[in-house]
């Protein structure tokens, strides 16, 4: 008899408590088949449902929190418990570049923006350029810096916000869409022996022990979204601030539509002191209890909690729990929060096994006035992606490292059509396996195609653990609010995982890694039967694949040994030209030796800037061989698919450092240089100390500095 390997209870109860009050749900929107056969108004086995009543909403938390109240209190406090947890293309503008070298004009004729996965598609980021200036985010603060022409390079605006965070942000024309979190609590909450009147710094939120008076009963989590006027550069101003509920995920501009992914936590006050009431009754048990013994004790609580769980609920309310939006003054004046939205803008699964909200709200960011619309799904989501039609948020259900059972995650689906571009709920499914991130899911032609890992193992009948899951491509289709399969190529390399993926049109790519790096190529043409063409094994992985034509893939990872052991950063270039026998035709090692080296857009493609039209590459790098310099900077490459790679140089942030009398190379290493722009001939580094101009073609010619 084959049984599914338990993940044991070490580190459980840092990741419950970020589940359920930092970061909401971590499995949301799990439902069963409900579907009979025959039954034509039955509910589809993962379709959601519109709440009709605020009631409705009450009801889905009830039965969700009575299922988490008998874990809290019976499973996860004890070892061997299965546990839920809850991450030719080129980014150059237009027009192509014309090679001119004359910074006498107003503009560049060419620049790099953000490196995205779809065309059309815009992805948040902390940098953002027009040509004429760089817009970056730094130690709390927009910094907006004239960029154009080169030598003449200098900050002209600034922009500090009076609360939150600011993480990334959109430009649009003369408007820039800034998204920061925010974290605030009443200062009933914050009291101290040496604070007794709960007294505040700035007035906002309390912190023990300082004078002041407390002058607000703020409680509002979630993310700002700050809209800016830059029609004049050096004198930005806020056109309006909202706040609404919920951790900031991500966002997508399309045109001028702006989609923001956020989950909001759904906590209920006396949630804890219900679980641990010595005075209701519950059963106890012992710490080896069986599986057995733990069933029964929570059928024997279940009621008990039922009754004291629909009484919590109602005392507090669907709106009450539900995530609220409010605006802000420039000056940080909050008004009176409002719903996000309506109970019937909820959409509920058939059977939530997690509280927490997933909402995806809506603006125009060139609107005179502009207004937030919300939808909320009570589900979850943290892997984002989009395409021009449609937004797809997913949730996987396991931790990576865990040998668990069901590996799986939940997809949602949003079209992007509804009124005045609002985003509206489609459609749901679920597949076996694990999304590593965006680029595991891809649309194309009213079909989602999935790169996903199941991460399982059983024990056969000799009592030996074996590798049960695999790696899997499936292609998903929407079949009347719920996201069915078409076709399926299983059972990959199944005791590795997937490093990197990439869909183009009709084809795939997935990297898997363990002890050797397998690509494999596919034909997606058919979504009613993907066809596995090719696979090609060589030492280390690919972390992310970039398009370089039509028959080439641009790769970043790491270099390994046959044994696994991974060696440093390297580059490699793909030949797919032949589908069913891909070819490795050049690599190009950035450092050599065990975890000498990393780089950034290993694992955010925001890093990664390539100009197919220059055939130039620049990706950070942080490196320390033994015998060699320690390095942090950016590196500069020629990548060309017919020669290969070429570095034409390496530029780091000493400078920048103010450090005098002393040797430079000392200060550079605590240097991370994150992004990098083109702009016709010259190359921008940008870090947390400033901004450095340097020749394209040969960036040891410094044209300019910035300090921020």
């Amino acid at each position: 008899m084959m049984k599914t390997r338990k993940i044991e209870k070490q580190g459980l109860n840092r990741w419950l408590w970020a589940g359920l009050l930092v970061g909401g749900t971590v499995l949301g929107g799990c439902t069963q088949d409900t579907t009979k056969e025959g039954d034509a108004n039955s509910i589809k086995r993962f379709q959601l449902s519109a709440a009709t009543s605020c009631e409705d909403i009450e009801d889905t938390m009830v039965d969700a929190l009575v299922e988490r109240a008998l874990t809290d209190r019976y499973e996860y406090y004890r070892g061997g418990i299965d546990v839920d947890f809850g991450a030719e293309q080129n980014n150059a503008s237009e027009p192509p570049s014309s090679g001119n070298d004359d910074q006498a004009g107003d503009s560049p004729d060419d620049y790099t923006t953000t490196n995205v996965q779809e065309v059309g598609v815009d992805e948040a980021d902390f940098v953002k350029t027009d040509g004429n200036h760089i817009y970056t985010i730094n130690n709390g603060e927009l910094i907006i810096v004239k960029s154009w022409p080169a030598d003449q390079s200098e900050v002209v605006g600034r922009v500090s916000l009076s609360d939150g965070y600011p993480t990334s942000m959109f430009l649009h024309g003369d408007r820039i869409a800034l998204f920061s979190s925010i974290y605030s609590y009443r200062c009933s909450d914050v009291t101290s022996a040496n604070n007794p009147t709960n007294n505040v710094v700035d007035g906002d939120v309390a912190e023990p022990g300082f004078p002041g008076e407390c002058t607000s009963t703020d409680n509002f989590n979630g993310t700002r979204i700050t809209l800016l006027d830059i029609t004049d550069r050096t004198a930005p101003s806020i056109i309006s601030q909202s706040d609404i509920g919920g951790e900031f995920n991500n966002a997508r501009m399309i045109d001028d539509d702006v989609y923001v992914v956020s989950n909001s936590s759904v906590q209920m006050d006396g949630y804890w002191d219900i679980i641990w009431d010595e005075n209701l009754g519950l059963p106890e048990l012992d710490w080896d209890a069986t599986e057995d013994e733990i069933e029964d004790a929570k059928n024997i609580a279940r009621p008990i909690l039922q009754a004291e769980i629909e009484a919590m609920i109602a005392n507090n309310g669907a709106l009450s729990i539900l995530p609220k939006q409010r605006s802000v003054a420039a000056d940080g004046t909050a008004s009176a929060a409002t719903d996000l939205y309506k109970c019937t803008d909820v959409y509920l699964p058939a059977i939530a096994t997690e509280l927490g909200v997933l909402n995806v709200s809506h603006f125009e960011i060139d609107a005179p006035n502009p207004s937030i619309t919300s939808t909320g799904l009570l589900a979850g989501g943290w892997t984002v992606y989009s395409s021009q039609e449609n937004l797809y948020v997913a949730l996987s259900s396991r931790s990576w490292w865990g040998w668990n059972e069901g590996n799986y995650s939940h997809i949602h689906k949003f079209s992007l059509d509804g009124p005045n571009g609002k985003a509206l709920y489609a459609a749901s499914g679920e597949v076996d396996g694990w999304l590593l991130n965006q680029f595991s899911m891809s649309e194309h032609e009213a079909h989602l195609r999935l790169a996903v890992t199941d991460n399982r193992q059983e024990e056969d009948e000799n009592g030996n653990w074996v590798w049960a899951g695999g790696n899997h491509v499936i292609i998903l289709k929407d079949d009347q609010g719920e996201l069915v399969e078409t076709g399926a190529i299983r059972g990959l390399a199944p005791d590795e995982r997937v490093y990197s993926a990439r869909f183009m049109g009709d084809k795939g790519y997935v990297v898997t890694f363990r002890e050797t790096d397998p690509l494999y190529t596919f034909d997606l043409s058919d979504p009613t039967n993907p066809q596995l063409l090719g696979e090609l094994k060589i030492n280390g992985f690919s972390s992310y694949i970039h398009p370089m034509g039509e028959n080439h893939l641009l790769t970043i990872g790491q270099d390994a040994d046959s044994n696994g052991q991974v060696l440093g950063v390297h580059l490699q270039i793909f030949d797919v030209t032949d589908m069913a026998n891909p070819t490795r035709t050049h690599q190009h090692l950035l450092s050599t030796g065990p975890w000498s080296s990393w780089s950034e857009a290993m694992w955010d493609h925001h890093a990664f800037t390539y100009h197919a039209g220059k055939e130039i590459l620049a990706v950070p790098l942080n490196s320390w061989e033994n015998n060699a310099d320690p390095f942090s900077g950016l590196v500069v490459l020629r990548a060309s698919s017919s020669t290969g790679f070429t570095e034409l140089g390496r530029v780091d942030h000493a400078p920048l450092t103010g450090c005098q009398g002393c040797d430079p190379n000392e200060y550079h290493w605590w240097v991370d240089v994150r992004r990098s722009i083109f702009m016709d001939d010259y190359l921008y580094s940008i870090s947390s100390l400033g901004i450095m101009v340097n020749g394209l073609e040969d960036p040891s010619v410094e044209v300019d500095a910035v300090q921020f």
